[in-house]
């Protein structure tokens, strides 16, 4: 999986996931962490569901971010460890 730096500029709610820094650009951006693609995806559409075209604050956007971070990481764990699946065996031999 291919993680990126995830920025959000509180002033102009601009968000940015981005490989490189956001460096000589207009807005301030303050990074956030990393997460996917499909997951960054997933918190642009969870933002939009909670604020549509309310102002977000960087404090309330970490806490979206951190959660969705956590709620990712606990699906990717029972994919990876059998015993916490439930019983479920995945197979992806074909």
């Amino acid at each position: 999986m291919i993680y990126s730096s995830v920025y959000f500029d509180q002033t102009n709610q601009k968000l940015r996931w981005t490989s490189t820094a956001p460096e000589n650009l207009k807005f301030k951006y303050e990074f956030v962490g990393k997460m996917t693609r499909v997951e960054f995806d997933l918190l642009v559409e969870i933002l939009f569901e909670l604020y549509q075209d309310r102002p977000i604050k960087l404090s309330e956007f970490g806490g979206i971010f951190s959660d969705i971070r956590q709620f990712c990481d606990k699906i990717k764990n029972l994919l990876e460890d059998d015993s916490e699946n439930y019983g479920y065996k995945h197979q992806f031999d074909v």
